[in-house]
C-alpha cells in the first residue's frame, strides 16, 4: 500500500478480549463557524472530498500541525480558507476540551469555535490557500448552510450558535 499523506492505518490488540483493532491515527484538527457581524450569515467553504465523492459545504477547518496550539491553527486556518485576521473578529465559543470525531475509527479530536467578525466595514483579504487546496468560499444564512451541508462539524456548529442565540435573548 502506498504512504498516506495525512492517515497512518494502525492496528491494535482490544486490552480486553486480545481482538485486533484497527484504526487510523490522525492529526487533531480545528473548525470555525466564522458568523458575520449582524449575525445572520455565516461564511462556508465549498471543496471536493472523498468520503462523499462530491462537493461538500463546510465550515472553515484544517489540521493542527505538529507542535502548534489549536488556536494558533484556528489563526493560520481561517486566514488561509476565509481572508480574514485575528483581529478582524472575536471568539465567542469555544468548546472546553476536543471532542473525539469517531473513537472507534480514528483519533483524530476536533477543536470547535465560533468566530464573530467585529464589524461590517471589515473586508476581507485574499485567500492563502495551502499548494492542492481548491476551494470556495461565500456567505450564506444559516438555514441554507444547513441545507446544503451533510457535514457534522458544520451541522454541530450551526445548532451550537442557534441554542446560544437563544439562550442570549432569555437572558
Amino acid at each position: 500500500m502506498n504512504k498516506f499523506r495525512f492517515l497512518n492505518p494502525t492496528k491494535m490488540v482490544h486490552p480486553n478480549n486480545g481482538m485486533t483493532l484497527e484504526f487510523l491515527d490522525k492529526q487533531d484538527a480545528i473548525a470555525a463557524l466564522i458568523i458575520s457581524n449582524d449575525g445572520k450569515k455565516g461564511y462556508f467553504v465549498s471543496q471536493f472530498r472523498p468520503g462523499t465523492n462530491n462537493i461538500s459545504t463546510e465550515v472553515v477547518a484544517g489540521l493542527i500541525d505538529p507542535g502548534e496550539l489549536p488556536k494558533e491553527a484556528l489563526y493560520r486556518e481561517v486566514e488561509e480558507e476565509s481572508g480574514f485576521f485575528k483581529e478582524d473578529y472575536e471568539i465567542i465559543f469555544q468548546d472546553d476540551k476536543a471532542l473525539a470525531i469517531s473513537p472507534g475509527y480514528t483519533t483524530e479530536k476536533l477543536n470547535l469555535f465560533i468566530l464573530k467578525i467585529k464589524d461590517n466595514g471589515i473586508k476581507q483579504k485574499p485567500l492563502n490557500l495551502d499548494e492542492d487546496e481548491e476551494l470556495i468560499g461565500e456567505w450564506l444564512d444559516l438555514d441554507t448552510a444547513l441545507s446544503k451541508s451533510s457535514d457534522f462539524k458544520t451541522y454541530y456548529l450551526i445548532r451550537i450558535y442557534e441554542l446560544l442565540r437563544l439562550k442570549k435573548n432569555e437572558a
